[in-house]
């Protein structure tokens, strides 16, 4: 089998790979080539599934927010606009229980991946690192979530790794402290970095190349000029560096002033997400974009349904129909979306 392009391996974070820019490094090639044949399948029905309108019996990869909470308010966060708006709805934590029984729902049909974040800091779910290790003895090819580093101990990272986690993606939005703790309103940029260098440590002393481990920076106004800068600090930290282009979320009230000038680009749009993840918030409901923060285009509720019969159903498949015949305007929530302009 060939193997999928470079950037697919990374762009679940990203719906369209333009909004991705990764650095390569020999460290990224070190990784792949550990990767096992059942890696390299489920990239390609993340690449192919789209493409041939194929839709599988249980989504390829689930968002399942381990917690909706977070220890930071960022400026370029549609969590922050929500919460400072009082329409942000109740934060809690994913029931472990009914997490595990997604998993077993999920595995014998279809589920590859998962990840642990959508809005929230995953860290600040007590189980996380139980959830990772159920995952993956259940035979969860891919499991990663992003984190900002701040509740990162030395314990918690060796128990992150000792339980399998596939993949660590650290937000860092600019290379200077000052700007840093700006963005990130809560944070401290001594501590956040000396966690991420200290990961990288306990990995190095337990022998490990897991989790395979990513800096990003949102590039926005306040950073656009900062990625050399940003590469030279986190280049020979960890094993690969990337920025992704700020994109206005559903239910942003400050989103524009955020905004960097991404060209003009026209061309028919019909988005991936739709054939290859879901979305799972700590209430149960299920949505279907990875920018829909004001949960728009809610599909069902796991806890009401199974998530098969959800991912199968009635509203997914309209909204499947109306991308694949190119009327995706007709479902204003994708209307609006940045990315059908990208």
């Amino acid at each position: 089998m060939s193997k999928p392009k470079l950037s697919a391996d990374f762009d679940v974070d990203t719906p369209v790979d333009h909004n991705f820019h990764l650095s390569p490094s020999e460290k990224i090639k070190r990784w792949e080539a550990t990767l096992p044949p059942d890696y390299w399948e489920y990239r390609q029905k993340w690449e192919d599934f789209p493409k041939q309108k194929i839709v599988g019996g249980f989504p390829i990869h689930l968002d399942i927010e381990a917690t909706n909470a977070c220890n930071l308010k960022c400026v370029m966060c549609p969590r922050t606009d929500m919460i400072e708006a009082g329409t942000f709805w109740n934060i809690g934590m994913f029931d472990f229980e009914a997490y595990c029984r997604l998993i077993d729902e999920g595995i014998n049909k279809g589920l590859c991946s998962l990840k642990y974040n959508y809005l929230g800091e995953p860290t600040l779910n007590p189980r996380l690192v139980e959830m990772i290790r159920y995952a993956k003895q259940a035979g969860v090819v891919d499991v990663m979530f992003n984190t900002n580093a701040m509740l990162l101990t030395e314990e918690l990272s060796r128990k992150l790794i000792e339980a399998g986690l596939d993949k660590l993606f650290f937000s860092f939005d600019s290379p200077y402290p000052e700007k840093y703790e700006q963005i990130r309103a809560g944070a401290n940029f001594d501590q956040a970095l000396g966690n991420i260098r200290r990961f990288m440590e306990i990995r190095e002393e337990l022998g490990s190349l897991r989790p395979f481990t990513r800096v990003s920076i949102v590039r926005m106004k306040d950073n656009e000029d900062e990625w050399e800068a940003f590469q030279a600090l986190f280049e020979p930290i960890v094993d690969a560096v990337a920025y992704v282009d700020y994109l206005e979320h559903t239910g942003q009230s400050n989103a524009e002033r955020h905004l960097v000038d991404l060209g003009s680009r026209k061309t028919k749009f019909c988005c991936p997400q739709l054939w290859q993840r879901m979305f799972i918030h700590p209430d149960g409901v299920a949505t279907a974009c990875c920018i829909d923060s004001a949960r728009e285009l809610q599909v069902g509720n796991v806890f009401e349904k199974s998530t098969k019969d959800i991912w199968l159903g009635e509203e997914y498949q309209k909204l499947r129909e109306l991308h694949a015949s190119g009327r995706f305007a007709e479902i204003p929530t994708c209307a609006r979306c940045p990315l059908a302009q990208y």
